[in-house]
């Protein structure tokens, strides 16, 4: 793939997008019983999304690395993903940053805490995002009880997200950790093409190792690991063959780190 092209077929993807897409809310549902995991879908109806889209700015960032916010900034913004990616970071008192979460379509953040914004954010590759001003959508909320619960029930699917992550730093080893982060990928329609058998993906080597708590040079051996396995083929920087995504996740399920 030549330079430069990666970034070219996700603005091209991220036009049709939101050409075609309202903002959503992507998580799965609290009360849905005897199927786990349940599907994640999107909780917002027609009419909410409408709602939502009519206090909201398209913004469209045509590149990778890119601030949104800083943390310690005021927040007066919230923010849903429609299209590519925005990692959330935060810097140590010792200066070194760890990568908290990936923020993918259908997810939303900048949730103000005491009126600042505690992390950092920024564009992994081109995305867009709806910006929505927070005391218009605080408003919103008083007005719409639901809207107010499907929010609620995303930020208890990001809690248990979060729960999870911490799980995966404590007890799998450096392969699990990247092929749990390669999976929740693989899960993203916009990332994964399940007729191609390829997904896209945008995350370097320095996020990945902030993300999963590991140098780049680590990362770098455990892709060569999986490769090694015949469970990826990296086509690309951005582009890797996963022939058998069930495959690369019974990896999660191997022996674990003492």
């Amino acid at each position: 793939m030549p330079p430069g092209s990666g970034d070219v077929s996700v603005r091209s993807r991220l036009k049709r997008r939101t050409n075609e897409r309202a903002p959503e809310i992507l998580a799965r549902k609290l009360d849905e019983r005897g199927k786990l995991p349940g599907p994640i879908i999107n909780l917002l109806s027609r009419s909410q999304q409408a709602k939502v889209a009519s206090i909201s700015t398209l913004l469209d960032y045509q590149r990778g690395g890119i601030t949104i916010f800083s943390e310690g900034e005021d927040a007066h913004f919230v923010y849903f993903v429609d299209a590519g990616v925005v990692r959330i970071s935060r810097y140590s008192e010792s200066g070194r940053r760890q990568v908290l979460a990936f923020m993918m379509p259908g997810d939303l953040f900048g949730i103000p805490d005491s009126g600042i914004y505690l992390n950092s954010s920024s564009t992994v590759c081109p995305s867009t995002l709806y910006r929505i001003p927070w005391q218009r959508l605080r408003a919103l909320l008083l007005r719409e009880p639901d809207l107010q619960l499907n929010l609620l029930v995303k930020v208890a699917f990001d809690f248990r997200q979060a729960q999870r992550q911490i799980l995966i730093l404590g007890q799998q080893n450096i392969s699990q950790r990247l092929a749990s982060l390669l999976m929740d990928f693989i899960q993203n329609p916009e990332f994964y093409d399940p007729k191609k058998k390829t997904l896209f993906f945008p995350i370097s080597r320095p996020d990945i190792g902030d993300y999963i708590g590991s140098a780049p040079e680590t990362v770098a051996r455990a892709f060569s690991r999986l490769e090694n396995l015949g469970l990826l083929r990296r086509i690309s920087s951005r582009l890797i063959e996963i022939k058998d995504p069930l495959a690369l996740r019974s990896v999660l399920t191997g022996r674990r780190r003492s």
